[in-house]
């Protein structure tokens, strides 16, 4: 407990200190404040930093809980376009949806990443990603908006894609971050041979209900642990943990990169069936 404690406190400090250089290239952030009105957004106190995100409100009158959806320009499957899809179709099912902005340009090596292995070679940005800063921000981010979704009652599960669940998945692994009622993990993937097969094991190793997607164009990475997942967390036997794949159809419809509306309706769907699997 007290190993936790001490941990919990230097995360605190350390998010401070990365919040200090958030820049002007969250790109979702001025997506949010450019497209929607000052009264149509809310504000996450992170530190001394005030994050504007998204509420979707429930469309229905029995409200199951919030869904708290880390979005990014920079993914190619869970973006502020197929963020508000997403949303739109869990409202109808009962849920508050909190589109929660993510993008990494703050999070930028200060010097070129080392590769540590050639193989597999993955899909990605332009420039190399600092994973301890990263960590840092999106701890910071997902304890905001646990905090705002403390007002409201029932369940609170989190959508996260790519390298944001990878680093969410290590900080929960660690105690760094409470974890979710459930997590929805879509193509988990760390473009580094440790980190990225540390989530093997820290998925089948997790206390909490997992829904582990793959999407496999999304980066070679997370294609090579797909099997691997699947495995350890039957021989953990780990319960409430399902296993789902995008295929072509569902997230291209044509040549696209990115995934239009249908694929995002498609994962609302997959998501309202797993958490009504798990009696919500």
């Amino acid at each position: 407990m007290l190993k936790q404690h001490i941990n919990r406190i230097v995360v605190t400090v350390t998010v401070s200190l990365w919040l200090a250089v958030w820049g002007a290239h969250a790109n979702t952030i001025d997506d949010l404040t450019r497209y929607f009105q000052d009264d149509e957004l809310l504000s996450l106190a992170v530190a001394d930093q005030q994050i504007p995100a998204l509420q979707i409100e429930p469309a229905v009158p029995l409200v199951r809980g919030i869904a708290i959806v880390l979005v990014s320009t920079q993914s190619p499957s869970l973006n502020l376009d197929t963020g508000l899809v997403l949303a739109d179709t869990l409202k109808q099912k009962g849920w508050r949806t909190l589109l929660v902005p993510t993008d990494f340009t703050q999070a930028l090596a200060t010097q070129s990443a080392v590769i540590d292995s050639p193989k597999p070679v993955a899909n990605l940005l332009s420039s190399p990603i600092d994973y301890d800063s990263y960590r840092l921000q999106i701890i910071g981010l997902v304890n905001a908006a646990y905090q705002y979704a403390n007002q409201y009652k029932g369940y609170t599960f989190i959508v996260a894609e790519g390298m944001t669940s990878a680093v969410l998945l290590d900080a929960l692994h660690n105690n760094l971050l409470s974890a979710p009622d459930t997590l929805v993990s879509i193509g988990a993937f760390w473009p580094g041979r440790q980190q990225n097969q540390a989530l093997i094991e820290w998925l089948a190793q997790s206390t909490y209900p997992v829904l582990d997607i793959s999407i496999p164009t999304l980066s070679h990475w997370q294609t090579a642990t797909v099997q691997p997942r699947r495995e350890a967390a039957a021989v953990s036997l780990k319960p409430h943990y399902r296993q789902r794949m995008f295929t072509t159809n569902q997230y291209h419809g044509a040549t696209s990169t990115r995934i239009p509306g249908t694929g995002s309706v498609w994962l609302g769907q997959e998501i309202y069936s797993w958490v009504r699997y798990l009696g919500w």
